[in-house]
């Protein structure tokens, strides 16, 4: 069986004639379906409207009242649906009704587990689409490159196997589900050619809250795709603020309390190491936070002052036998010992400090 998951809101003109398509599509070719209508407690009764439909179509309808969104429309109606293959569409007519099947058929002859239409393969395209328009899809699609490789992540027409959502911790924001089911199921994918045509009737849902949802959302995959990446990202930045913190507890205690600078050395470094560990703990390394504080703490002091050795010896190793004892080298053979200690506090902070038997998964 085929499940057809419209999720809507204020289509009340073109549920009415969607719905019937869909149908007529799937017998056409001898598919037994269902559609499931999920609608956002629409103002205009398009939920009361594919109730009627139900006396003449396979149509389930469910109305939500809260936590509402296309995405979440969508899980939700994947939990309703009863079909091996669910296919995703926007209720609006823009996707083509009569490129289901085509949709369908890769997944039911096993060569992959989902489908996406595309308007940028082969035989895709976009009608009548301002210029616009296509900067801010194809910009889109560039910034999802380094989480997917499809050529068009926003189109929303998708088809898969329902078998691979089992398990996968959907979490999407705003409204590309495609991409959220794309990433997280790392499924078998293959693109469909379609023409996108836009919208008759009704008010088209794309403003500048859903673009903004769209970043936050490719910011989640990229944490979800490059865990270790991003909690190198954050201990960085994480670092660079306890330099701040260092430099001005050295420069206080200096001028204003008269210490000699490198008696006052030893406060800032425990100042800076302290701020370090606070804030690692509580964002860099989240799943730290069940480690006991006075040993991790203890490791992590121990870290920092293992890593200011590697700086110093990879400073001596350079300016010693490299020819970078003069200026402006040994600037450069700094950064390259600051480089290795950061590498080596960052590795021990994670694997040792912060390291908890299981690691409770938070979001990023």
């Amino acid at each position: 069986m085929i499940s057809v998951i419209l999720p809507t809101y204020n289509e009340a003109q073109n549920i009415k004639r969607i719905v019937p398509s869909i149908v007529k599509v799937l017998r056409d070719e001898a598919m037994d379906g269902e559609v499931i209508v999920v609608d956002d407690n629409s103002p205009d009764g398009t939920a009361g409207i594919a109730s009627n439909l139900a006396d003449s179509y396979p149509v389930k309808v469910q109305v939500r009242k809260s936590g509402r969104g296309l995405s979440k429309a969508v899980i939700e109606g994947f939990g309703m649906a009863q079909g091996d293959i669910c296919v995703v569409m926007d209720a609006d007519l823009s996707h083509p009704v009569e490129k289901i099947p085509a949709m369908v058929r890769p997944i039911l002859e096993g060569k992959c587990d989902a489908t996406v239409g595309s308007r940028y393969v082969d035989g895709g395209g976009a009608q009548n689409w301002p210029l616009a328009r296509k900067i801010v899809s194809k910009g889109a699609g560039l910034l999802a490159k380094g989480v997917t490789v499809l050529s068009d992540p926003t189109s929303g027409f998708m088809a898969v196997r329902r078998s691979i959502l089992q398990g996968a911790e959907l979490d999407p924001l705003g409204w590309k589900i495609v991409l959220e089911v794309v990433v997280k199921t790392r499924a078998r994918v293959m693109e469909i050619p379609i023409v996108f045509a836009d919208r008759i009737e009704g008010e088209s849902k794309l403003g500048p809250r859903a673009q903004v949802d769209y970043l936050r959302h490719l910011t989640r995959l990229y944490a979800y795709q490059y865990p270790l990446l991003l909690e190198f990202f954050k201990f960085c930045l994480v670092g660079l603020t306890g330099l701040v913190v260092d430099t001005a507890v050295l420069v206080s205690l200096v001028d204003y309390a008269y210490l000699d600078p490198r008696f006052a050395a030893v406060f800032a470094f425990a100042a800076a190491v302290s701020w370090n560990y606070l804030f690692n703990r509580l964002w860099s390394f989240r799943y730290g936070r069940s480690a006991p504080i006075s040993s991790s703490y203890v490791f992590f002091v121990s870290i920092c002052l293992g890593g200011l050795g590697i700086r110093i010896g990879v400073m001596h190793l350079l300016m010693a036998y490299a020819g970078m004892g003069v200026r402006p080298w040994y600037v450069l053979a700094s950064f390259m010992g600051i480089a290795a200690a950061t590498v080596f506090n960052f590795l021990g902070s994670k694997y040792v400090a912060f390291r908890t038997e299981t690691k409770e998964k938070v979001s990023p």
